[in-house]
């Protein structure tokens, strides 16, 4: 038993130590932009919708409209945001610490996902800590914004992958939440489950299951929806044919301008959503300073349209190089070690293909979608890269360095652009979000 009562309790330390890191990390940051006025303005920031998830987590009879793409963001949140709001006597604190919490969650849930994976405590608590400082996570993880449950959630489906697969009283309540922080989450949950399920079923029964799963976890979102509707009558049900005509034609170039494009443009776009679903989130290039009017702010990243290494700096330049060796390493691994090949990895490479799929088609900024594929990418990586992380072995030695020598660029290269962005505001302070 004392063996035993170890073992947790070095397991517990070292998740309580992750979670009060990077949680601590996210709120500092997040509290002082907001002092700064950083969420002051709609899409003032990167053309995130900080102010409008600070009232949908903290008010209750705000206008509640994006719960058509979130669709039980405020359903599941706002009771928590109220309280703590009540309790902190801060609107903007309670939602950054609400946030913040999302993303310490990410970096521990991570570590515990290897670990379930069959990774030792240096290699998971490293990955762990490359997601969390990645350039969305450790972005999205201090401002107020949907995109950190929504990442939450996916995290969480693969790490029931990994210690459940297939349990569908444990993946439909985790399918239902991650869903309902974003409805693009519909299809990683069918993939997490499926990939859970894969060994034990025929291929024919696998695909019936996991439509079935689709179908109960789509009808218990619609169900909530309809709930959260009544409980919060500014809100939006999400099933209404409408709402997806209005996103389409409002968010998809694709679509906006169907019959008016080039070959040119589509290349463009291709290379675009590459860029940042595969490097920019996690490598943050140079933030970028424009002003459009009067008493209106904005920081779009000028390096999202295209992948262009000249607009990183220094570091991070060759915080980039370094991982997109990493990123080709991974892929000859995974065509040279076919039995490393596992359901798990496939489901992560699919949810990987689909995020490229579904924003080439969506989107205007792309930057507020790059988180989705955070976790998907680095952990097909590292799972890809397991058969060089046997202790003793000189392969250990090489991605244990390129990864630690990673690690310590990232945390320069992203903290220089959070200050960049802290820097802008300050010069030009607005008034604290209530």
């Amino acid at each position: 038993m004392g063996g035993k009562s170890g073992v947790l309790a070095k397991t517990f330390f070292i998740y309580l130590t992750l979670f009060v890191l990077f949680g601590g990390l996210y709120f500092g940051w997040g509290i002082a932009l907001g002092k700064a006025g950083g969420y002051e303005y709609v899409n003032a920031l990167l053309n995130a919708d900080h102010k409008r998830v600070v009232r949908d987590l903290t008010v209750v009879a705000g206008d509640h409209d994006r719960t058509d793409a979130h669709p039980l963001f405020v359903l599941l949140l706002n009771p928590v945001g109220v309280l703590l709001s009540g309790g902190f006597g801060s609107r903007l604190v309670a939602a950054v610490a609400m946030n913040s919490a999302a993303g310490a969650a990410c970096v521990v849930l991570t570590c515990a996902f290897f670990r379930r994976a069959g990774f030792g405590w240096f290699f998971a608590v490293l990955y762990a800590a490359i997601l969390g400082l990645s350039s969305t996570h450790i972005f999205f993880g201090a401002t107020p914004e949907t995109w950190i449950f929504a990442a939450l959630g996916i995290i969480l489906l693969y790490f029931l992958a990994a210690v459940t697969p297939g349990r569908t009283s444990a993946f439909v309540p985790a399918a239902v939440f991650a869903a309902g922080m974003a409805t693009t989450n519909l299809v990683p949950a069918a993939l997490a489950f499926a990939a859970g399920i894969y060994k034990r079923a025929s291929l024919k029964a696998v695909l019936i299951k996991t439509i079935v799963f689709g179908l109960v976890v789509t009808g218990c979102v619609a169900v909530l929806s309809v709930a959260q509707k009544l409980l919060y009558p500014r809100s939006t049900v999400f099933f209404l044919p409408e709402v997806y005509r209005y996103e389409f034609s409002t968010y998809s170039p694709i679509v906006k301008y169907f019959g008016g494009l080039e070959l040119n443009y589509l290349w463009a776009r291709l290379r675009a959503v590459a860029g940042v679903l595969f490097l920019y989130n996690v490598v943050a290039p140079q933030a970028v300073v424009r002003w459009y009017s009067a008493g209106e702010f904005c920081l779009p990243l000028k390096p999202f349209v295209d992948v262009d290494f000249a607009r990183f700096g220094p570091v991070g330049f060759i915080a980039a190089a370094f991982w997109l060796g990493l990123i080709i390493w991974a892929a000859y691994s995974f065509i040279r070690h076919k039995e490393n090949r596992t359901p798990v990895l496939i489901g992560l490479l699919l949810t990987l293909a689909f995020n490229v799929a579904f924003y080439f088609f969506y989107g205007t900024t792309l930057y507020v979608y790059a988180i989705s594929t955070a976790f998907p990418l680095l952990a097909s990586a590292a799972l890809a890269l397991r058969p060089y992380g046997r202790p003793g072995t000189k392969a250990f030695y090489v991605l244990a360095g390129a990864l630690t020598c990673f690690l310590v660029l990232e945390l320069a290269n992203n903290l220089r652009f959070l200050y960049q962005i802290l820097g802008a505001f300050r010069n030009y302070p607005f008034p604290l979000t209530p």
